[in-house]
């Protein structure tokens, strides 16, 4: 605890000369942190040269424009988070009619079947690609924006899926239910039973015995 108030009276020094310095007024705040998070900051604040007075006020600024969003600067890392994540396993974000209309019209005029496996062998990628189910259900919920509800819940001998979407259309449930086995095959589960119906997909699967 004396440690503690020790560093906190030298923070406050030191920020009162960094925040002071180059201001109009002569009004001061005074700020205080953990000394952990102190040290990083001026870390980081060396490593871009900059001055940890530029470095503490740069941060300040984005929290407050993120909170004028009516999110916090945690949650606006997450989303960016997110968004390098589908980049970088292969998400492309096009037009949600472009692709719902394109995915109604190639079932109807393509083979379902293709389409049906090519929708499971995809799935088979991303379970490998995330290599855990509970990383893979996160993602799930995540990546698919279409999806107003997503649940896979794990029992002691089974694992229940179940997935509201958005779009009502049967053709788009019948195949994302397909990535979802896929991805589940990959993971160690097989299916026991598939329930597909216009913006809903309940599944039930249970761990491969090898």
């Amino acid at each position: 605890m004396k440690n503690d108030l020790i560093f906190i009276v030298r923070c406050i020094s030191v920020y009162r000369l960094s925040v002071g310095d180059g201001l109009v007024s002569s009004r001061r705040k005074l700020l205080a942190a953990r000394e952990d998070l102190a040290e990083k900051a001026a870390e980081i604040a060396s490593r871009r040269r900059w001055t940890l007075y530029e470095f503490i006020n740069d941060v300040l600024e984005e929290a407050i424009r993120a909170d004028s969003l009516g999110v916090s600067l945690r949650e606006v890392i997450d989303e960016r988070g997110v968004l390098r994540d589908a980049r970088e396993s292969g998400f492309l974000l096009i037009p949600a009619r472009l692709w719902y209309d394109l995915v109604d019209k190639a079932y109807m005029s393509l083979d379902e079947e293709w389409m049906r496996g090519l929708w499971y062998e995809c799935g088979q990628w991303y379970g490998k690609y995330y290599g855990d189910l509970n990383k893979f259900a996160e993602a799930l919920k995540k990546l698919f924006w279409d999806l107003s509800e997503a649940d896979i819940s794990l029992g002691t001998e089974e694992i229940h899926v179940r997935c509201i979407l958005l779009n009502l259309s049967l053709s788009y449930a019948d195949l994302f239910s397909r990535f979802i086995e896929g991805a589940l095959d990959s993971l160690g589960y097989r299916l026991l039973s598939r329930d597909v119906s216009k913006g809903a997909v309940s599944m039930r699967f249970a761990r491969r015995v090898p």
